[in-house]
């Protein structure tokens, strides 16, 4: 059912995506069977689609996917709880999906939304100005309820709440700082008599923005160490939580993160563990971590020398590094491109991300200050000035650099006859805080429109969920000392969004540790969300997908919040994979398999003598055909099925991204047969070994020779077992993988000593 017709947009897509989601959940098995609704498109919903501007086609999926998460959700006359999560990309309008979400709650029946808004005031309050603005609040005054963050457990707020929640049809919308002490008050608010009465059939939607930020148990490591019998305790935030949900007999639980390996790997058991998904969809003009990170041809990355990499113990920097100097040259230069003369944005912003301590963040903002002021005297001096000469010598080439992706680009002289003021009305701020401080700057109250260009200096208070608008420049020589958390240097883009209009004079300034470490995160990111969109539910994702594909340059996630262990492996050179589970299934899958590649398609390598067990031949499979048959191919030991589910999830996204199109099957003496067949001995009912090594006296050079560079190669081994027992004379296929150095990756998982099942029908 859909009403507004006047709303002057396509919803086909909508109905066909939401209708197919709920064909499929009704035939998932029994256990992970859920039946979705499908949410009304009401007057609310309509009415702020209006107000958005972006185009037809992405307000068509930003409803879709909002309707998607709702279908999940815990409606009216129901009881219970239930906790999903919608993972989009840093900067993507995550913010702009949950208000539709929001919306598309009230019109059917959701009383309540309350919003985790992250743990600094400034998100805080830029969701806050974010609601009011979306929801038209001045004129929307019956249909909304906006609370501020200040509310008291007292006899006033509460009847002003049940005031509210007897005016029919207005939806209660709760902002707040995601902290014990202000999730605390509101819980003890709706666990009041008079609210709870009131609210008890009601449906209420919690969204937790940002989730993997502060919400999780930081105690979950310590409480995996204990025996049984011992209490669990629990970090402030997360318990404040537990009570907030508490309160709520009809409630849903929305994570919205960019960054959500925290949420796939902690217990499943947890309340907080998700059990849908929704993969947003960035809209059109989003220039993420593919285009930064992946496009060559767009050179936007400038490299800060390893000497001039700030650190406040290891490198603190006494003088202005020329790193520094340079991005600040180009991007005033870009302002006056840009902002003054072409007038493509009425400004532009630049990010200083220094570290977390409010010392080094003021040291690089006098650097800033100081510098741009003298730039400024030094260009109203004499045109003869040698001071004046050298610094427009250096400006030239910082244009040359700044503007050589632009198209028909305004002469230098041009340029620089404007950059003085450009310049005087660059507003630059000091934004950070301490325990002992309130923040030199609420940098979600910057009036942007007001300045012609902004820089922002500071590290914590721009981090995750902060928007930065229309930055362009960004110089960070942050950087971890160690392996760096794939989390938490994600969450440091602020420079990813919609940049389309200025993408030419976008420029990142890293170290090449940060550049690398990027570089790493992207893969991973883009694998997981191929992933995520193959699975309906969750539970399917745990059971296909028990291992994420990331670099060992990266770890996943902080620790504290895991109950198990991490095991890192490799997915790099040669690994065999030994088994004899499934012996018989496993072989004749391979032989058909074999049987069906026609003759002309295979090639052989150069023979060695008559021995066949030496003389081996190869072929060429679609990345696909090569995947379905490794589907089949069955394991029952963890380490195996891990091995090949992560191997196929690499192989899906070396595919998407046309690194490879093909996989070499290699069938290792394919002439043997009978008593020529290989064998191998078992230990502790594994082969002992697959692979046989080099032979001096055949000229030999060994199986593992027989690979190539370009793809991955899978070696097929047939032997038979040499083994005195029920096993003795049997028939057996294993596996080898080569992953060349060039495709090499690495991947995650967690240790599973507990029994708990693994799905290899993947």
């Amino acid at each position: 059912m859909i009403r507004g017709a006047a709303l002057e947009i396509s919803l086909t897509s909508y109905l066909e995506r939401t209708m197919n989601k709920v064909l499929t959940i009704l035939h998932l098995g029994e256990d992970e069977r859920s039946i979705a609704h499908m949410p009304v498109i009401g007057d609310r919903t309509l009415s702020l689609l209006k107000s958005i501007r972006v185009s037809d086609t992405s307000k068509d999926t930003i409803v879709s996917e909002a309707a998607d998460v709702l279908s999940h959700c815990v409606f009216k006359g129901e009881t219970g709880s239930r906790t999903n999560i919608a993972v989009g990309y840093v900067q993507s309008g995550k913010t702009l999906s949950y208000t539709v979400l929001s919306a598309l709650a009230a019109d059917n029946g959701f009383k309540v939304v309350i919003y985790l808004t992250g743990t600094k005031t400034n998100l805080q309050n830029q969701t806050y100005d974010r609601l009011e603005k979306d929801f038209d609040l001045e004129n929307n005054y019956t249909n909304y309820k906006l609370f501020e963050d200040n509310l008291q457990n007292d006899a006033g707020t509460i009847n002003r709440i049940v005031n509210f929640l007897n005016i029919e049809g207005c939806v209660l919308l709760f902002p707040i700082l995601k902290h014990y002490q202000h999730i605390g008050v509101l819980a003890s608010l709706f666990q009041s008599t008079s609210i709870k009465s009131r609210i008890s059939h009601e449906p209420v939607l919690i969204i937790d923005d940002e989730a993997d930020q502060s919400s999780f148990n930081t105690y979950a490591k310590k409480n995996s160490a204990k025996k049984e019998w011992e209490p669990d305790e629990f970090s402030a935030t997360y318990s404040s939580i537990l009570d907030l949900r508490k309160a709520f007999p009809c409630h849903s639980y929305i994570q919205y993160t960019a960054t959500p390996q925290a949420a796939f790997l902690i217990d499943s058991s947890d309340i907080l563990s998700p059990e849908y998904h929704t993969v947003l969809t960035p809209g059109e003009g989003y220039i993420g971590g593919k285009y930064f990170f992946k496009n060559p041809e767009a050179k936007l990355i400038e490299m800060i020398p390893e000497d001039e990499v700030y650190h406040y113990k290891r490198n603190p920097l006494q003088k202005m590094p020329n790193s520094l100097l340079e991005s600040l040259k180009q991007f005033l230069l870009s302002v006056a491109v840009v902002v003054f003369i072409q007038k493509r944005e009425r400004y532009l912003s630049m990010m200083i991300h220094v570290d977390g301590t409010c010392a080094s963040n003021t040291k690089f903002y006098k650097w800033t200050t100081n510098t741009i002021q003298g730039w400024i005297e030094t260009l109203e001096l004499s045109t003869a000035d040698i001071g004046r000469l050298q610094l427009v010598k250096e400006l030239q080439l910082s244009y040359d650099e700044i503007t050589k992706h632009i198209q028909n680009r305004p002469n230098f002289e041009k340029v620089l006859e404007i950059l003085p003021l450009a310049m005087k009305l660059t507003h630059i701020r000091l934004i950070h805080g301490d325990n002992k401080k309130q923040e030199q700057t609420d940098s979600s109250r910057i009036k942007w429109e007001q300045d012609k260009a902004h820089i922002l200096v500071g590290a914590e208070m721009l981090n995750r969920g902060f928007t930065i608008e229309k930055l362009s420049m960004t110089y960070m020589p942050r950087t971890a000392k160690g392996k760096a958390t794939a989390d938490t240097i994600e969450q440091r883009c602020r420079f990813f969004g919609y940049k389309e209009n200025y993408k030419d004079v976008c420029r990142l300034f890293l170290s090449s540790k940060a550049k690398e470490e990027y570089e790493a995160y992207v893969e991973h990111e883009e694998i997981l969300r191929t992933n995520l969109k193959q699975c309906n539910t969750m539970s399917e994702f745990s059971k296909k997908y028990k291992a994420m594909v990331l670099s060992n340059k990266l770890a996943p996630t902080r620790s504290n919040i895991l109950s198990k262990k991490l095991v890192v492996g490799k997915m790099v050179g040669w690994h065999s994979l030994l088994s004899v589970d499934s012996f018989e299934e496993n072989y004749k899958l391979t032989r058909n398999m074999l049987d069906g590649v026609p003759y002309a398609d295979f090639e052989y390598f150069d023979r060695f003598g008559d021995n066949v067990s030496r003389n081996h031949r190869y072929v060429k499979v679609s990345v696909e055909a090569c995947i379905d048959f490794l589907r089949q191919f069955k394991y029952h030991d963890v380490p195996n099925i891990t091995r090949k589910i992560v191997s196929i999830q690499y192989l899906r996204y070396l595919e998407e991204t046309a690194m490879i199109k093909y996989v070499y099957l290699i069938e290792m003496a394919y002439e043997a047969d009978g008593n020529q067949m290989r064998s191998h001995k078992l230990r502790d009912g594994k082969p002992i070994n697959l692979m046989v090594g080099h032979s001096p006296n055949y000229d030999y050079p060994g199986d593992s020779f027989f690979r190539f560079e370009d793809s991955i190669c899978i070696q097929l081994h047939g032997f038979r077992i040499n083994d005195p027992g029920m096993m003795g004379n049997k028939k057996v296929y294993n596996l080898a993988f080569y992953y060349p150095e060039s495709l090499g990756q690495h991947y995650v998982t967690l240790n599973d000593n507990d029994g708990e099942e693994v799905d290899d029908d993947v």
